[in-house]
């Protein structure tokens, strides 16, 4: 989501495009569980989550996916246009709400079982794990995954009306006299990872057709560069990638 919210602020040839260009981007592997090692919990996310931003004109690590492309947008303010800011605010916080079951990572509690750590990466880990722990427990019973589903059927027909009322059979939801917008790069993102884990049918024809064709667009080829949004072995190494 952000590295496509960068790539079609880049689209501008402004000079706060320039300055987004230089963002130079660091692979995380989680597969080998990186996002745990000392220097990233120290001076990259605390929480050891990804993505994250680190700048020495940002006060602080940026250390999800939302607030890295607010940010996005602050230095290219197009991507959020005051007449759909508020819109664009409230469907993004709908989209990030949806959230899939998070299970701790046993390798923290692997890691914290060694001697050889430094008093800092164990503070560090014993902090994460205290995060972990504090995420709102999956209610099984009430069918959580139902909730899920539910959550991005109401989305998308939230979205579909905004679509619908400002499209004009233009590429944008906002219709190509707004542009590309932040909530297209995260919608977009997030409607590719569902056809990628076969639940395209949660998302309505009319913004499948949307979707799939900003798809085609060379700035997502950039950011994808023809893979799938879902890692699976026959992709090869993700350090290779």
């Amino acid at each position: 989501m952000v590295q496509f919210t960068i790539a079609l602020a880049l689209r501008d040839k402004s000079q706060s495009s320039r300055e987004l260009a230089k963002i130079k981007h660091r692979l995380v592997n989680l597969h080998r569980n990186e996002n745990l090692s000392e220097d990233y919990l120290l001076h990259v996310n605390p929480k050891g989550k990804v993505p994250a931003l680190t700048s020495k004109s940002i006060p602080a690590p940026l250390t999800d996916s939302l607030s890295i492309s607010y940010w996005v947008c602050e230095q290219h303010p197009s991507l959020i246009p005051e007449a759909h800011r508020t819109t664009i605010q409230r469907l993004l916080s709908q989209l990030h709400h949806i959230q899939a079951e998070n299970n701790p990572n046993p390798a923290v509690d692997d890691l914290l079982a060694r001697t050889d750590i430094s008093p800092e990466h164990r503070r560090a880990l014993e902090y994460k794990r205290d995060c972990d722990r504090k995420q709102i427990e999956p209610d099984l019973d009430n069918g959580y995954e139902d909730g899920m589903t539910d959550q991005a059927r109401q989305l998308f027909s939230k979205v579909l009306v905004e679509y619908q009322k400002f499209n004009h059979g233009g590429m944008w939801i906002f219709g190509d006299k707004t542009g590309p917008t932040v909530l297209d790069a995260h919608i977009v993102a997030f409607t590719a990872r569902l056809i990628d884990i076969h639940l395209e049918e949660l998302v309505p024809p009319q913004l499948q057709t949307y979707a799939k064709a900003i798809m085609e667009l060379p700035e997502w080829e950039t950011v994808m560069q023809g893979m799938p949004t879902v890692w699976n072995p026959s992709l090869g190494p993700i350090d290779q990638l």
